[in-house]
């Protein structure tokens, strides 16, 4: 294979099953290294992990609960300054725009640095979630073997795309979703042809887990039932304030970073401030630290009172838009599987005092999951089957459906399609943008300025002398600059050969110069070009370096540019393919 073929028939198809299958495995393998990390970390700083962890913290001294993440934060600082060139956490954002952008490019050092950073935060207590640095980890491992391989840009998505789905499988023993959400988030739409490779590394990821032991399910509820049609209305209920408390989530973690961004001082300042204050929530709230599955395992077992749930909504919603804004690494995932489900839960439990005969609580608790999750992560039908996978029901699945739709149905004006979405636009990245426009963006006006020369004269010119160079030229205008090269306007052909007047013919070619209506400049992109030449009548338009200077550069022909518009729809359609 090569980078500029999009290659089809039964060896390519073999070759990419191979492919998807290597990928398989050692995401599987990276994704179980990842979960071994944080757990031995756990050990090594509080001397207990999984399960019993949060009871095992209570019996800890308020004043070592505290130092713990701000030591964290620190050794994250560290990390992210001196290893990661953009400093910044890495996640979904991040892979969305790689399969999007054409070339399907991530860098291996950032999805390697970013895990050991994640590893660190979620280790030291920072309540963030693995799914976000995982997907990124295994979507860094797809893309760098295309890249090895030198596959043409599709097939180097299509590994990226099976990285994902293998690192969603083998981390949460969820295949189904991490197919779904491989399309529905990450490549955005159906190709036929990457339908085999990437359920084949999804199933090989989860094959991989299975035999290691790290793929069971996370909450198992395979005896909960939803027994009357009417609560159907509550769970539309639980959608409702789910996707409120999404939006107020989203909201949250983006003003507390953006406010830590403007604290004077280095990001060792910030790190450390934040460290200060998650360790101040996890005193008061234990439960908060880390992951918290095993919260969320006891909401569902009903473990938890309605008071304890609502208190730890609010103080994992502190928590982790303080442990964003200290600069910890990790994912949004984790916390609103955590929010959600508390909420649900507590909603649940209160239906229930209240004497009204309903399903248990931890339907809701189940419902309120779905409804966070989907609006965060801008991914309704990968979080019906991920919710159906993390609890083993699929009576289940009805209730979480109703309460994804309204989620999202009713908070889709307040706020981006999900935090991802919100994360690129704040880079000036457009993730809705067709590929076309995309390949347009991405090429600047001046690679279509044309080599062949145009007419082009100084305003002392005489009517004389640029009729006949049009003429032997054959040109239909020309372009009229002064000494120092700068774009004065243009005249028209037609009118300087009608002139037949031996006066009039001596007199300066400015007596017709005519302003061109529209002036590209050569910092502009293709597509910025593209539309104001939607509605130009004419061949040719001058380009100039920089509106400032005003300096000729040459011209681009309205065909030339249809050309290359044409070109970049073509290619975005082979991409596909």
């Amino acid at each position: 294979m090569t980078n500029n073929t999009a290659e089809t028939g039964p060896l390519d198809t073999v070759l990419l099953a191979l492919l998807a299958i290597l990928v398989g495995g050692v995401v599987a393998y990276a994704s179980i290294g990842f979960l071994v990390a944080i757990g031995w970390l756990n050990d090594l700083l509080v001397g207990e992990s999984g399960a019993s962890l949060y009871i095992y913290l209570t019996g800890f001294s308020p004043v070592y609960l505290f130092v713990i993440p701000v030591i964290g934060a620190i050794i994250v600082n560290i990390i992210t300054s001196y290893t990661m060139p953009a400093q910044y956490n890495h996640g979904p954002a991040d892979v969305i725009y790689a399969a999007r952008q054409g070339n399907s490019d991530m860098s291996i050092k950032a999805g390697l640095t970013n895990a050991v950073a994640t590893i660190v935060s979620i280790g030291s207590g920072a309540s963030v979630g693995r799914y976000g640095p995982i997907v990124h980890l295994g979507a860094t491992l797809g893309a760098w073997l295309g890249k090895k391989m030198k596959l043409a840009p599709a097939r180097r998505k299509i590994l990226l795309a099976c990285g994902v789905a293998s690192a969603i499988s083998a981390s949460f023993s969820a295949p189904l979703a991490g197919v779904v959400f491989a399309y529905e988030v990450v490549i955005d739409r159906f190709g036929i042809k990457s339908v085999m490779p990437i359920v084949v590394s999804s199933v090989v990821a989860t094959i991989v887990a299975k035999n290691h032991g790290v793929a069971d399910v996370l909450f198992l509820l395979s005896d909960l039932s939803v027994p009357a049609n009417w609560e159907y209305a509550l769970f539309a209920l639980v959608g409702a304030v789910g996707g409120g408390l999404a939006v107020i989530y989203m909201a949250l973690m983006r003003t507390f970073s953006l406010y830590a961004l403007r604290l004077p001082g280095p990001p060792v300042v910030r790190a450390i401030l934040g460290g200060v204050l998650l360790g101040a929530i996890i005193v008061a709230y234990p439960q908060t630290f880390g992951l918290g599955e095993q919260v969320v395992r006891d909401a569902l077992m009903l473990e938890l009172t309605v008071g304890v749930l609502f208190a730890l909504v609010f103080a994992k919603l502190l928590a982790t838009s303080i442990s964003f804004a200290a600069g910890f690494a990790g994912g949004v995932f984790g916390p609103a599987l955590f929010i959600g489900t508390m909420m649900g839960t507590a909603i649940g439990l209160g239906v229930n005092a209240l004497g009204i005969v309903t399903s248990s609580p931890a339907v809701y608790g189940v419902a309120g999951m779905g409804a966070v999750i989907s609006r965060v992560v801008g991914s309704p039908l990968a979080t019906i089957l991920i919710v159906f996978e993390l609890t083993a029901n699929f009576y289940l699945m009805t209730a979480v459906m109703v309460s994804v739709v309204v989620a999202n149905t009713v908070t889709q004006a307040l706020f981006n399609r999900s935090y991802f979405y919100q994360q690129l636009r704040e880079r000036g990245i457009e993730p809705d943008e067709p590929r076309a426009h995309q390949l347009l963006r991405e090429t600047p006006i001046d690679q279509l300025v044309e080599e062949k020369k145009p007419v082009v004269v100084t305003g002392d010119a005489t009517i004389s002398t640029v009729r006949d160079t049009i003429a032997k030229q054959r040109a239909s205008e020309a372009y009229v600059i002064d000494h120092e090269g700068r774009l004065l306007g243009q005249v028209n052909g037609v009118i300087l050969l009608a002139q037949v007047d031996e006066e009039s013919l001596s007199e300066p070619v400015t007596r017709f110069l005519a302003k061109p209506p529209i002036i590209l400049d050569a910092q502009m992109n293709v597509l910025e070009a593209f539309a104001l030449l939607k509605d130009f009548v004419g061949v040719s338009v001058p380009v100039v370096t920089d509106k400032r200077s005003y300096h000729f550069a040459g011209v681009v022909y309205q065909s030339t540019v249809m050309r290359t518009y044409l070109r970049a729809v073509a290619k975005s359609q082979q991409d596909e393919r």
